[in-house]
């Protein structure tokens, strides 16, 4: 099993950097989900994501889980409920922890995110480059790694609040689900009134305001079951166990943990 930071001794968590070990960072979030889910529904599904996960790694591989990374960038959600810092906050945040970890040795440190769209970690691990502290940083969109097969469980991509995320809390914590409140939304984020179509598709994100959302979420979280919600996470889960596996198996190539500057040609 994973050395748990928060529970392990200075000597195991120094054997696992030492090891070429894989600091794992897990990012959730406290924003409203709707009247049917909890303000920590991506803390609780990333935790769970990053359980399953590590339940399927060989126990012997140096991976060093760290505790979650809770309050993030939230602010669209406040005039609901929410509560988070702000991106000059979440970045530094992360920046030092960065700092921390490499002191401790770790060249390999993975974010994996539970709340969708937060681009504070890639920005940290290039300010952390820039200030010298070479690693390998890798950065994992949780949900994307299953998107195609989340939308073919609950008819209807990963929408805020929707069928999936109340699916997974169902598997997760039912009792914080209230499936009374649970109504349909709008078919996303960006509200029936939206004057342009072409950037409602993937690969484009604009910030979307929660005003298009009557009860906060979009999608139809009433077709959620928690069967579909275990199917979600493990299908999470299978995808990103073999990426921590070969990351935590393969030796750091050294142009990861060292500065490069092209040498002047002779001529």
């Amino acid at each position: 099993m994973a050395v748990m930071l928060r529970d392990a001794n200075w000597i195991a968590v120094r054997r696992a950097a030492e090891a070429d070990g894989v600091a794992i960072v897990p990012l959730g979030s406290i924003e409203q989900h709707g009247p049917h889910l909890p303000c920590g529904t991506d803390t609780y599904q990333i935790n769970e994501i990053v359980r399953r996960t590590l339940e399927r790694c060989d126990g012997g591989l140096p991976l060093c889980l760290c505790p979650t990374i809770e309050y993030s960038l939230v602010q669209w959600a406040a005039p609901l409920a929410s509560a988070g810092l702000s991106s000059f906050t979440t970045e530094r945040v992360i920046l030092d922890l960065i700092f921390s970890l490499t002191d401790l040795g770790f060249r390999k440190i993975v974010f994996v995110h539970g709340h969708y769209g937060l681009v504070a970690a890639r920005s940290a691990a290039w300010e952390a480059l820039c200030r010298g502290r070479h690693a390998m940083y890798i950065d994992v969109q949780a949900y994307e790694l299953a998107w195609d097969e989340i939308t073919q469980i609950c008819g209807e991509p990963l929408h805020h609040g929707g069928a999936a995320e109340t699916s997974m809390m169902l598997a997760i914590r039912p009792d914080l689900v209230d499936m009374r409140k649970a109504r349909p939304g709008p078919p996303h984020l960006w509200g029936k009134d939206f004057p342009c179509p072409r950037l409602v598709q993937k690969g484009v994100y604009a910030i979307p305001t929660v005003e298009d959302l009557p009860d906060g979420n979009e999608g139809d979280p009433t077709c959620a079951t928690a069967e579909r919600g275990h199917r979600i996470l493990d299908a999470i889960a299978d995808r990103l166990a073999p990426l921590l596996t070969e990351l935590a198996a393969a030796p750091l190539p050294q142009r990861y943990s060292r500065p490069y500057r092209r040498a002047l040609p002779a001529d």
